[in-house]
């Protein structure tokens, strides 16, 4: 297993234009956009407001916040095109290029996308740690250039908590990726085709994502207004509602999208299960179709 999980790393690795526009674009266009905006800042009073509007001022919550492209609306809704795009052609392409019929002999099918999907998250997750660094770092960097106050100061406890809500909030992105790669997979497998995974992947990650406007409107449509009680069982819910229990210590009370709708809530343990059911039921989902395909021919 993890010599397949190598070669996939190696594979995705190996695919430089895929990786640069899909995957390293994202800490690359952070640091570029911080660079130019310091840059100009230099020569140009007025874009001095930049460095500030384009920072919170706190180093922790700019580097926090930096993970909220795959987890928190409105953030995560067109932000997640980029690791769906990068999953949907590594694996709706190896139909494109045929180059299952040569990989499926040698692995059992199940170890085979199990690596493959490892390998994509894996990456994934390392242009998100570098990204998450550099949202630290950059806007430090414009704030003292400039002799602006931007806090807090370094200390033992205050970089305890930083790197235990780092972990955590990774955690929470972490289980993020590993349920789009679920989307991806399956849209993937059955189109058989890069746009086809991307188009369907998206479309569904954009309906977890706009679930409660959604459920409420096709409540609304068919007259079935407690469609919107199915909410609490989406990913997109638990993977706020568990943040929320890491990082603030208790359940989401009102959902953070427009509309106010205050609710008790699953506690931490009942949103861990219905997010272990979500990814079971996709990895699952797409292993059954693989292996029932033919790929050889």
């Amino acid at each position: 297993m993890l010599n397949l999980y190598r070669a996939e790393w190696r594979k995705a690795l190996s695919n430089y234009k895929v990786t640069s526009f899909l995957v390293w674009i994202i800490p690359v266009g952070i640091f570029a956009f911080y660079l130019v905006m310091i840059i100009l800042s230099m020569f140009e009073k007025t874009f001095e407001a930049g460095v500030v509007y384009f920072g919170t001022g706190d180093w922790t919550a700019d580097s926090l916040n930096s993970w909220d492209m795959i987890i928190a609306f409105p953030a995560n809704v067109f932000a997640r095109l980029l690791p769906l795009a990068f999953m949907a052609v590594v694996i709706a392409g190896e139909y494109g290029w045929r180059t299952w019929k040569n990989t499926v002999p040698r692995a059992e099918r199940w170890k085979l996308i199990l690596a493959k999907l490892a390998a994509l998250v894996s990456l994934l997750m390392l242009a998100l740690l570098l990204s998450a660094l550099i949202s630290a770092v950059a806007p430090a960097t414009g704030h003292r250039i400039h002799g602006l106050e931007y806090g807090p100061d370094i200390t033992a406890a205050g970089l305890g908590t930083f790197l235990l809500n780092t972990v955590q909030t990774a955690f929470i992105t972490l289980l993020a990726l590993i349920i789009l790669a679920g989307y991806a997979a399956i849209s993937s497998l059955v189109t058989r085709s890069i746009l086809g995974g991307l188009l369907a992947g998206f479309g569904i990650s954009m309906f977890d994502s706009l679930a409660l406007p959604l459920l409420g409107l096709i409540g609304n449509i068919i007259h079935r207004p407690e469609l919107v009680r199915l909410y609490p069982y989406t990913p997109s819910y638990n993977l706020s509602n568990l943040q929320s229990w890491l990082l603030h210590g208790h359940a989401v009370e009102t959902f953070t999208i427009g509309v106010s709708m205050p609710t008790a809530g699953w506690n931490f343990w009942g949103s861990a299960l219905i997010l272990a059911l979500w990814i079971f039921a996709l990895i699952a989902c797409a292993l059954y179709i693989f292996q029932q395909q033919e790929l050889t021919e």
